[in-house]
């Protein structure tokens, strides 16, 4: 079986951590979590750039990224949602506005995410499993009854399957649960770290095979086109077993490097795309499959170029993506207006305070209506850290609250997009004069004054473009006043320092041997707050372990009974757990029920 198209992203993807997003509602974008907490997604639909290496863009997490998942909260959004987990927090982003949508805190971290629903909850959310909670790889397949029930694979070895609170169905494995995937109705699959590959109708499980390399994942889906979904597993070497839903007959077996599974109609858009980058996505078609020596020296020779590939991607990685990122995060945006008689519009003059360019502006008016349609799009002939835009003729004197998107893309494969915004005063198209005109107007304007002359200043400045002519001298002396008494202020404490460091120059001199003697006693301070802080980290450890521990003791105790017993045993382990009633808790696993008070 090979490959219909190969992308090479120059980046190494982490186990588990690739999706296809359709983020603008109509094209699928690929995003991948790579190393240094960084995600970056892959649009092969970008017609702008001429250039398809430049199709990745970037996403900054600054910690390293533990889950990554896809998609809508409502039917009637615009696009997918991006939702990236890290060991501390979860972050929703909309990646068309370049804005985050949310933010939460998860103490217990992030090990795996999916998009659902639950029968109790009837909104879509996503369901987020982390250390010390039940949930470590999440499906949801419905059950006999018809309700869905989420699917949970544990650490301790145990599949169980949730309704609300409650247990409905539990299977013991022979191996820490890697990765769970749902194949149709009561069935789904599961990969162990021990090489085993299964699937399960209800309970009972229908078959499994075991191999010598450890999966890191599996998906369902229709290699040979007979219209029965195949499970495959993804191995840690790049071997990618197959085998029928039914009875785990084999269907084909390939070599893989990175292989990244999405939906089969968004596989073809991508398809369509005919994206030439160099990278380690591959896609393969349903069709079918006939292996004959010709093809297996083919194989071998693409996973040899693969390896190879990939030992090209370490070092091109120290060097793109370092200095690129640093840069543009400091990147702010500045806007000043102006108007002279020679010109009849105001011009903009919207400029960054670093050498990155501007590519592109976009103006939006959402109420004054001062252009032909809802925005401006300005596009410089030559890119520059400077550009003017030249507003049209306004039509009537009203204010306007204008924003701007400043797009800055430079020579990288990084883009960003800055929001600002600019108030457009309600008389921007006068100006006013310096000195008398030479002929006396022969028409005038008379206004009365309804409010008290010290509202006219700030009436005017807030109408007005330039209206510095208008401060007053005392003003001025005021200013000039306050920075002289300031300036008078510093270079006091300037002399005041200036004397206590001679002091303590001298004093060094003087008892240079006792200083020696303090930094040798720093030194071995510093030591042991090191040491200190190995003891803490060692403890830490000790606590996960010893509550790992009592988890294990209340799921044997919990397994001694069966039904409601069972589960009432749970929940009150639990309660004497946050009481933090130790003598209540013994009591509950030696008798099953709550000590009466």
């Amino acid at each position: 079986m090979l490959p219909s198209f190969k992308l090479h992203m120059h980046h190494a993807i982490l186990d588990r951590l690739a999706k296809v997003g359709k983020y603008d509602g109509t094209h699928p974008s690929l995003t991948c979590g790579t190393s240094s907490g960084k995600v970056f997604l892959h649009n092969p639909h970008d017609k702008n750039e001429d250039d398809a290496a430049q199709a990745v863009r970037f996403l900054n997490i600054n910690r390293d990224v533990s889950a990554l998942c896809v998609g809508k909260f409502r039917d009637q959004d615009a696009g997918d949602t991006l939702i990236v987990g890290t060991h501390a927090n979860i972050l929703g982003y909309n990646v068309e506005k370049n804005s985050d949508a949310f933010y939460k805190d998860v103490p217990d971290g992030v090990n795996t995410m999916l998009f659902g629903t639950l029968p109790n909850i009837p909104s879509r959310m996503v369901m987020v499993g982390g250390n010390c909670s039940i949930q470590v790889r999440a499906e949801i397949t419905p059950s006999r009854r018809g309700n869905e029930e989420l699917v949970v694979g544990s650490d301790d070895y145990e599949i169980r399957a949730f309704q609300a609170e409650d247990v409905v169905c539990e299977c013991s494995e022979t191996g820490r649960i890697v990765d769970l995937t749902s194949i149709q109705r009561h069935l789904f699959g599961y990969a162990l770290d021990n090489g085993t590959v299964g699937v399960y109708k209800n309970s009972h499980r229908v078959w499994r095979v075991k191999s010598k390399n450890i999966p890191t994942s599996i998906t369902a889906f229709d290699i040979n086109g007979d219209g029965e979904l195949e499970v495959r597993g993804y191995l840690f070497e790049g071997n990618a077993p197959d085998g029928t839903s039914k009875d785990g007959g084999g269907a084909a077996t390939s070599l893989l490097a990175d292989e990244i599974s999405a939906e089969e109609k968004e596989v073809q858009a991508l398809i369509k795309a005919k994206a030439g980058l160099v990278g380690q996505l591959k896609a393969y078609e349903n069709a079918s499959l006939k292996t004959t020596k010709g093809t297996n020296v083919r194989v071998a020779t693409t996973t040899k170029y693969d390896h190879l590939n990939k030992l090209d991607l370490y070092g091109f990685n120290r060097v793109c993506v370092s200095t690129l990122v640093k840069r543009y995060l400091l990147t702010s945006i500045a806007i000043t207006a102006s108007t002279t008689i020679s010109h009849e519009n105001v011009e903009l003059t919207v400029s960054t305070e670093n050498e990155s360019v501007i590519k592109m502006i976009v103006i939006f008016d959402y109420d004054a209506g001062i252009f032909d349609g809802e925005s401006l799009v300005i596009r410089p002939a030559t890119p520059a850290p400077k550009a003017t835009v030249q507003l049209p003729t306004l039509k009537k004197n009203v204010a306007a609250t204008l924003h701007f998107r400043v797009g800055n893309r430079g020579n990288g494969n990084v883009f960003h997009v800055f929001e600002e915004t600019f108030a457009l005063p309600k008389f921007a198209d006068f100006f006013p004069l310096k000195a008398a005109p030479p002929v006396r107007p022969s028409g005038c304007v008379k206004f009365k004054r309804p409010i008290r002359m010290q509202q006219v200043q700030p009436w005017v400045k807030a109408s007005f473009l330039q209206t510095d002519v208008l401060r007053v001298s005392e003003t001025d002396v005021d200013d000039y006043n306050s920075i002289r008494l300031k300036l008078t202020g510093d270079m006091a404490d300037d002399s005041n320092q200036l004397k206590h460091l001679v002091i303590r120059a001298e004093d060094a001199r003087i008892l240079h041997d006792i200083m020696r003697s303090y930094y040798a006693e720093l030194f071995t301070l510093n030591n042991q707050l090191l040491g200190e802080y190995t003891k803490r980290a060692t403890n830490h450890q000790a606590l996960l372990d010893a509550l790992k521990d009592v988890n294990g003791m209340i799921q044997l105790a919990a397994r001694l009974r069966h039904g409601q017993p069972k589960s009432a045993v749970i929940l009150a382990c639990r309660k004497a757990i946050k009481a933090n009633n130790i003598h209540a808790l013994f009591y509950i696993v030696k008798t099953g029920r709550e000590e009466s008070r």
